[in-house]
């Protein structure tokens, strides 16, 4: 009988503890700059220390956030991608079953030291407000595809984040965040992402049958050959910072795929790294006039667990707007501002 009681007990516990632990938990807070002032729209990611499942929720319009969670322990970050203001990280937080947790979040400046004005990301999107898209069918080519000739401005919404990195790579990010990625390569005039199709800067798409040309706004090198001629990738090649690509058309889709990376790029302003074994493959499509729709999968067995998908659609820009001339070394000053910690 004694046994009996004991084991009931045991259950009981169990039963117990399982019931708290399905408790809602929450955290709540703010999102602000230094001064006090209101970040909107920023957002925040919850990753579980010990599950690593992510919970990702968006900040209001008045610089506010919920996250619904787990009880359990977290890293949490808010990545602001340029430039006005710098990443936020901090590690192991605890939220207990049923908790609902403050947590005000300051952002530090970015990298042009809170400069109103000096952020493309918050340019592009006045500018946006400010201009209408145009509007009509997609226009063709003489051979029928899709003319993804023009200037596009990438919409900006939240990043979505990589699959779980590789443990190397997941303490290498850590780091970078940590040390408000004072080695940023953009910042040493070098290429500033293994893939610029996805920053904010606007791009331009010049298309021939045989070969399509990405020329990028404030970038190095600031331009990219695809080439549609049906070559294939070299069979040994000395890697570069983009990468070698060739593209097809799939239907009305060009299909870009980009091998021969080195190590060097980043894929985030945070410091996302990834190895020479990535592998990127770009599905764009022109839905209509004023809107292109693009998809692109990443692939690093050894930086990443899994496949990282992104997609966003990006708007054409009216007549008589043109890519700026870019020259970095020209007085570069974001050197002396990358300190770090």
């Amino acid at each position: 009988m004694a046994r009996g009681v004991k084991y009931a007990q045991i259950f009981l516990t169990a039963a117990i503890q399982t019931v708290a632990l399905a408790q809602p938990a929450s955290i709540t807070g703010t999102i602000s700059d230094p001064d006090g002032g209101i970040v909107k729209d920023a957002v925040i990611q919850a990753t579980n220390s010990a599950t690593h499942a992510v919970v990702r929720g968006p900040g209001s319009p008045k610089g506010e956030y919920t996250l619904a969670l787990p009880a359990g322990t977290y890293d949490l970050a808010v990545a602001m991608p340029c430039c006005q203001y710098g990443s936020f990280t901090q590690s192991g937080v605890i939220v207990r079953a049923g908790e609902s947790r403050r947590l005000n979040i300051r952002l530090p400046w970015g990298s042009n030291l809170g400069t109103l004005g000096d952020d493309p990301i918050l340019l592009l999107n006045d500018f946006r407000d400010r201009a209408a898209v145009p509007t009509g069918s997609t226009p063709r080519t003489p051979e029928g595809k899709p003319d993804l000739s023009g200037i596009w401005i990438n919409v900006y919404n939240p990043e979505t984040p990589p699959p779980p990195l590789q443990p190397w790579a997941a303490e290498l990010l850590r780091q970078r965040m940590e040390n408000d990625s004072k080695d940023y390569p953009g910042g040493f005039c070098l290429p500033a992402n293994a893939s610029s199709i996805t920053r904010a800067f606007p791009y331009k798409f010049v298309q021939t049958p045989s070969l399509i040309v990405v020329i990028t706004e404030s970038d190095t090198p600031g331009l990219r050959q695809i080439f549609m001629d049906g070559r294939p990738h070299p069979a040994d090649w000395n890697p570069t910072w983009q990468g070698h690509s060739i593209g097809r058309w799939d239907g009305d889709t060009l299909v870009v795929d980009t091998t021969g990376f080195n190590d060097k790029a980043w894929l985030s302003l945070t410091g996302i790294p990834h190895t020479e074994k990535l592998h990127t493959v770009e599905r764009i499509h022109r839905p209509d006039y004023g809107h292109i729709e693009v998809e692109i999968t990443m692939e690093d067995s050894e930086a990443f667990t899994g496949p990282w998908k992104r997609t966003f659609t990006a708007t054409l820009a009216p007549p008589g707007e043109e890519i700026m001339e870019f020259i970095c070394n020209e007085n570069n000053n974001d050197v002396k501002h990358y300190r770090g910690k």
